[in-house]
Parts: structure tokens; sequence; C-alpha cells
């Protein structure tokens, strides 16, 4: 196979169609896409459900290239978006206010005694919640829990283990990050690792959306198996029915009721109110810098719990935000 070089692909790219085009195409054509675009319906502000399995099933058909153009990040999103085909993987929505209060939050380290009850989701992303470092939305990140995923991955990548995130951004490119279990440090990207066109690409610019990426999906993972109570189950919404929609359930009236949208956090607010820095605080420095107004950032904690405080659990305690009084 001939080298990849700038010109060769700036022709490959000239010779395509624009991605709004071949989303509309999968959207009206694709089998997969006709029989579950009306199984969930996004709320507002959210990308469209339709949209989202469009750009899934894009990256899905990118298999084989990817791996011919040995593009690990692209190969890697391409088996991600099949696994959660295959896992009917389900929509999370994660309000803008948690979302921000993620953005304040610690990731703690994860080992293997992290339940296995959610091995693939699909994590919904509010608007303007992240972007990639040329300004390009990433609306959902596909979570997956790699140990799920073992008996269906090849031979060579069943050593890996913790927790995949994938980001599917709107111009085709996608985002991986692995949060390991291993705990022994991840080697920082190379140019290998990130995805074609890769000379559009500033390695830390890459770098720090992934962080931000994982930041939303641990957390929202962290969310969903130790405060319940964050999360809330919208109301279904109703649409019209079609031939050969096998998702939801149509009544008499003709409708098809989606499944009502899984939210976390959509009643959470984030407690903007300024507190007094702590007197420990305020005696042990003079530095200007440190009175300033700013976010503590929040973080997970193992608390003890049940009788005789014997069981133990992660606790989220919020981001607080400290300023003058």
């Amino acid at each position: 196979m001939a080298r990849l070089t700038l010109e060769s692909l700036l022709a490959q790219k000239q010779e395509l169609p624009t991605i709004a085009a071949v989303i509309k195409q999968l959207r009206q054509r694709h089998p997969w896409i006709q029989q579950e675009q009306h199984r969930y319906r996004s709320p507002r502000g959210f990308q469209p459900w339709t949209n989202h399995l469009a750009y899934a099933a894009l990256m899905e058909a990118g298999l084989e290239t990817m791996d011919a153009i040995e593009d690990s990040v692209g190969a890697w999103a391409a088996t991600t978006c099949r696994w959660a085909r295959l896992q009917q993987a389900p929509p999370r929505f994660l309000a803008a206010e948690l979302a921000a209060a993620f953005r304040h939050t610690a990731l703690p380290p994860l080992d293997e005694q992290l339940p296995v009850v959610l091995p693939c989701f699909r994590l919904m992303l509010p608007d303007g919640a992240l972007f990639t470092e040329d300004g390009v939305p990433i609306p959902v990140v596909i979570v997956a829990d790699l140990r799920a995923m073992a008996d269906w991955l090849p031979a060579e990548a069943k050593r890996i283990s913790g927790i995949s995130c994938v980001g599917l951004a709107l111009d085709g490119t996608t985002y991986l990050t692995r949060h390991s279990f291993q705990q022994i440090g991840e080697r920082q990207p190379t140019v290998e690792d990130l995805s074609h066109p890769a000379w559009q690409w500033d390695e830390q610019a890459v770098q720090s959306t992934n962080q931000r990426m994982e930041g939303l999906a641990i957390n929202a993972l962290l969310v969903q198996l130790y405060q319940p109570e964050l999360l809330t189950t919208g109301p279904a919404a109703k649409a019209p029915c079609g031939k050969g929609f096998s998702a939801g359930i149509a009544d008499d009236t003709c409708t098809v009721r989606p499944q009502g949208p899984v939210w976390i956090g959509k009643d959470f607010r984030l407690d903007r109110t300024p507190r007094a820095p702590s007197e420990d605080t305020a005696a042990g420095t003079s530095s200007s810098a440190s009175r300033r107004p700013h976010w503590r950032r929040g973080h997970w904690h193992t608390v003890l719990h049940g009788e005789k405080r014997q069981n133990r659990r992660m606790q989220w305690f919020q981001p607080v935000y400290v300023g003058l009084s």
C-alpha cells in the first residue's frame, strides 16, 4: 500500500461527499437505523437520536478502511460502535449543570472491584459541553467496559483492561481514551494514535480534549453506579408511526411511543454560592492568588456503610465555590 501523504489525503477528501450528505443517506436507507430510530427521542439541546445512530453506523462501516490505513483510533472507534449496536447500548442524557460539576471533579483511581453492570452506554452530552481542539462539537461519547468485551475482542486485545471512552465528533473524527485499572500510567498519544488527517492535530490539544471527555464519561459512569438518586426517567415522547419500525409501542391512534429519556442529573443544580476560605487556608498563605475566588474540586471518596460499617462504596463530594466573603 502506498504511503499516505498530505496531498493524497486532501485529494481523497475532495472526492468524498460531505458528511451531512452521508448522514442523510444513512438515515433514509440504513436498515438498522430504520428499525431503531424510534426507540428513543433526544430531548431538546442534544444531538437527535437518529443522527447519532447515523454517525455511529458511519464509523462502524469504516472499520476495514481504518485497519488498512493503520488508524488505530478510528479502528477502535468502529469496533466500539459495533459493540454498542450489538449490546443495544442505551443513551444517558447528561444535564448541563451536572456536566459543569464534573468539569470540577477529579477522577478517582479505579480497579477491578468496579461493578460490571453497565457493559456499554451512550453518553449524550448537552450542547456546548465538549468540543474538539478545532471547536467541533463532540455530542456523544460511547463508554464501554473492556471486561464485558473480553470474550468478544480478538486475542491480542484481551490483555487490556479498564473503561474505554470513544467520542464521535460532528466532523467525522473520533477521540479515544482508556481509563486503566492497572494504574501504571498511560503513555502520551503520538501522531500514530490520532485519527486522520493527522497533520491537522496538535498533540497536546488532543490530549486536553481526551482528558475533558474522560472526565465527563467516567464521572457519569460512577454516578450511575453509586449515586442512583441523580438518575430520573422522563416521560416518553410521541412520534408518528411508520412502516417497518419495530421499536416503540404502537397504539390505536397510529403513534409510536419511544422510551422515556434517562437523565443523569436533570434536577441537579451546582451550588455557586461563594464560601469563605477556611481559617487554615487563610492563615497559611498571604498570596492574593490563593484568596481569589475559585472552584475547590469535587472528588470521589470511599465511605463505610451498612451493618457495623463493614461495607464500602464510593460517594461523590460536589465541587465547592470558594471566594471572598
